[in-house]
């Protein structure tokens, strides 16, 4: 089948404009729908509707995450930009092909069964380390952007706390430390608290967190799960900045921090709402050898 465009932007926060940006730039032939700005100088073709945008296209991009809230895609919920721009998980997969190729980032069960049932290919981003490590760098960034403001004292010489050790937890300690901030890492592993350890940070298990929790000026999370609950919110300062940046539900009792007034903030997409462009570019790097395979 002959298809007029190379790939189909759709849906997402501004790393998806920079990308269709970059990837038209590039020379390949794009088209999009729903997204949520506009940059001057460039050619990109504005599809009626997500049908057309995906008939049209030989390989569909779709948001980083595909979906927030496991029903629409990113960026086109209940809440789009634009009014007749919602668009469901279930009716954007219902109109692939098997001559597509899915490209996006953590793409849930039912699309790989999708992808597998018409056998298509499929490239989820953030399941490569090179693009979640380069991530982690404008997820940390954006975190301590968020920090700054939202705090009424210093980073440097402060305590502060970061809970987990993984992609996103390595880098944001490191450039923390950078900044004067005295880090102390808690982590389930213990290889991870050994890592942390060997990196000069000091470290603690979670069964500690209720004697020393209420030592720190800032903590950060990263870990998907509920570690700050209700007794622990209890035992910290109502001037304790508390920055959480894992995936829903995150890692607070958000409700228990609204009553106990606790300064808990939830900061999702930050790398689509600091660095897009930058984003875009990790992003770029890796989608264009796909692109170049599929048009050769």
């Amino acid at each position: 089948m002959y298809y007029q465009y190379d790939a189909a932007v759709i849906g997402g926060d501004s790393r998806q404009t920079y990308l269709a940006s970059l990837l038209e730039k590039s020379g390949y032939k794009i088209i999009t729908f729903g997204l949520n700005m506009t940059i001057p100088d460039t050619n990109l073709s504005l599809a009626n509707s997500y049908e057309q945008a995906i008939a049209l296209s030989k390989t569909i991009i779709a948001p980083i995450p595909f979906s927030r809230d496991k029903n629409y895609i990113t960026g086109l919920g209940n809440d789009a930009l634009v009014k007749g721009n919602e668009l469901s998980a279930e009716k954007f997969l219902s109109c692939l092909n098997h001559e597509h190729y899915l490209i996006g980032g953590n793409l849930p069960k039912e699309a790989i069964e999708t992808c597998n049932k018409i056998n298509i290919p499929y490239f989820d981003l953030m399941k490569n380390d090179d693009i979640a490590t380069l991530n982690a760098i404008a997820t940390a960034e954006g975190a301590i952007a968020e920090a700054i403001y939202k705090s009424s004292i210093n980073l440097h010489q402060s305590n502060g706390l970061v809970l987990g050790y993984g992609k996103c937890g390595k880098v944001l300690a490191s450039k923390l430390h950078s900044l004067g901030v005295k880090i102390t890492v808690c982590a389930r592993r213990k290889s991870a608290l050994t890592e942390a350890y060997a990196n000069g940070f000091e470290t603690m298990e979670f069964k500690e967190l209720e004697f020393t929790i209420k030592d720190f000026d800032y903590i950060f999370n990263t870990i998907p799960t509920v570690i700050l609950d209700k007794t622990l919110l209890l035992s910290l300062s109502s001037e304790t900045t508390i920055i959480d940046i894992a995936s829903p539900p995150g890692g607070i009792d958000y409700d228990a921090a609204k009553k106990l007034n606790r300064k808990a903030y939830s900061c999702l997409g930050i790398p689509g709402k600091i660095s897009p462009k930058s984003s875009a570019v990790i992003l770029a790097d890796a989608i264009l050898p796909i692109l170049k395979e599929r048009t050769d």
